[in-house]
């Protein structure tokens, strides 16, 4: 009996472990999938790798003869016919080739019974491997501990050889990259599996893990298989997984969503902890629009703590009045808070938008020109547009200065103003007084069709007045100023000449003895004209 089991395990060893002994080329599958087709003619080649497989010669009974080579050395050949095939197995380099015979075209001339240029279509497999398709299924691709719908990730992994060979000793490894094991194994081993095999799938749970902020996670499942050869084969698949964070604060802003501009707008601001923890001194902030006038006292900063699940609500509350019609995003709210293991973490809210709706009316004054002499005109120009989105009636006034004299024109206006459209009127003046004049602020009333009523103020042009008589005036004393400055530039680089002889050696002084003669010559010249004076 003894001897009985012996010889059964023995027999068992050898079945399961035989892929590790040496076998032949009866023992090989070879991959269909890949297999290489080429037309051989007598002397050509075609590569597969490192090989090179030749037709060495054809003969008029259909055979022809193949030869494998690698690194130019023939390594075998074999005469073959159509279905014969030239298996060769490289012991050294672990690689198995198969060469097979489709068609044989000998081409014989019937008149000389010569073949002429014969050809073998052939086809050329390699040994084939396992190759795993590996499926990894989870009933969401996103899961959120703070959810109860699930309390554990339950993961699917299915297996098939879809590879053209068994697979034998192969180790199957999940990696779930941090994620605790509630249930299953994490490693298995399969003896064998054959070609098109699917196994039973295998079926893990993992505990849904906690972050502070949303997180990807893999489970990565890898195989690894042997061959015929005891070559290792591996592949590996990888299921990503989003985990939501276990605390959320929902930052929530609202305001009124579209406002008159005699109306004012409505703001408030609220934040629910959605989450399974606490948050503590969040620093809560919140600017405020500058489009619109602020019409309460409100800290634009506050810290606050939240209990799971608790919700402040009008944590900030007030009112803004408009200035200008359009439509406009107020600044979003941010709280921040700093978790457990001293990360910071901010959530913002969203922006929302006011809508400010009537007539914006604008009075622009301009000058032309701007820089006149006394007595000229200077033409003003009001223009009066309405920005808004609806029509209104305006009404406006000139003043003008006490220095400053009508001309022509018109000093007031009167009319509705379509929204976007801009209307204008003009008016001349003048002045006899030199000076700068700033002309007095246009002030505007309008009135819409609501009875919304206002009051607009233009700005106050400078206009600048010459004296032609006092300008001429100043360029004249400025130009004997600039004379005057000349000469006495030209004195003082006389002065300074004189000065500089001093320290100069005179090379042209006469020669002693001569100056008497000079003197009495130039006293003869003198006496000489004024004589003739007095004659005359």
């Amino acid at each position: 009996m003894f001897k009985k089991l012996i010889i059964i395990s023995v027999f068992l060893i050898a079945l399961f472990c035989s892929h590790a002994f040496a076998y032949t080329t009866d023992d090989i599958e070879w991959e269909d999938s890949a297999a290489k087709s080429a037309t051989l003619y007598w002397g050509s080649t075609v590569k597969l790798d490192d090989y090179t497989i030749k037709a060495e010669d054809f003969n008029e009974e259909g055979f022809v003869s193949i030869s494998i080579s690698r690194g130019g050395q023939v390594e075998d050949v074999s005469p073959l016919k159509v279905g014969d095939s030239l298996k060769y197995r490289d012991t050294e380099n672990g690689d198995d080739i198969m060469v097979v015979v489709n068609k044989v075209k000998t081409n014989i001339d019937e008149w000389t019974g010569d073949m002429e240029n014969p050809s073998a279509s052939i086809k050329i497999y390699r040994r084939a491997i396992p190759e795993m398709k590996i499926k990894i299924t989870t009933e969401e691709d996103t899961y959120d501990p703070r959810d109860m719908a699930y309390k554990y990730i339950t993961t699917t992994i299915e297996i098939e050889n879809e590879g053209d060979a068994k697979a034998f000793e192969m180790d199957l490894e999940i990696d779930p990259n941090g994620m605790e094991l509630y249930s299953g194994k994490l490693n298995y081993n399969f003896i064998a599996i054959e070609e098109d095999e699917v196994l039973e799938p295998i079926v893990v749970k993992f505990e849904i893990p906690e972050y502070w902020e949303e997180t990807d996670v893999n489970i990565d499942v890898t195989t690894k298989s042997l061959d015929l050869n005891d070559e290792i084969n591996e592949d590996t698949k990888t299921k990503t997984l989003t985990i939501e964070p276990v605390v959320e604060l929902i930052v929530t802003k609202t305001i009124t969503t579209e406002v008159y501009m005699d109306e004012t707008a409505h703001v408030s601001v609220s934040i629910w902890n959605d989450g399974k923890y606490s948050v503590n001194s969040a620093d809560i902030t919140n600017p405020v629009i500058a489009d619109l006038e602020l019409q309460d006292s409100v800290n634009e900063e506050t810290t606050l703590s939240f209990a799971p699940g608790e919700t402040k609500a009008k944590i900030f509350e007030y009112t803004l009045k408009p200035v200008k019609t359009g439509t406009y995003k107020v600044p979003a709210v941010t709280a921040t808070f700093t978790d457990p293991e001293g990360k910071e973490h901010t959530f913002k809210s969203e922006r929302p938008s006011v809508k400010i709706t009537g007539p914006n009316i604008v009075i622009t004054k301009s000058v032309s020109p701007s820089s006149v002499n006394i007595g000229d005109e200077v033409k003003v120009t009001v223009k009066v547009a309405n920005k808004g989105t609806v029509k209104a009636s305006v009404t406006a006034t000139e003043t003008l200065p006490e220095t400053v004299s009508y001309v022509s024109g018109d000093l007031s206006f009167k009319e509705v103003v379509n929204n976007g459209k801009t209307l204008s009127y003009s008016y001349t003046i003048k002045t006899e007084e030199a000076g700068e004049i700033r002309l007095p602020a246009t002030t505007s009333t309008f009135i819409d069709m609501g009875e919304f009523k206002g009051e607009k103020i233009s700005n106050m042009p400078v206009i600048t007045v010459v004296d032609p008589e006092t300008s001429a005036e100043l360029a004249s004393d400025e130009s004997s100023d600039s004379t005057s400055s000349s000469s006495s530039s030209s004195s003082s680089s006389s002065s300074s000449s004189s000065d500089n002889s001093e320290y100069v050696e005179d090379e042209t002084r006469v020669q002693p003895g001569f100056e008497g003669i000079t003197m009495l010559f130039a006293l003869l010249g003198v006496y000489a004209v004024y004589g003739r004076k007095r004659k005359q």
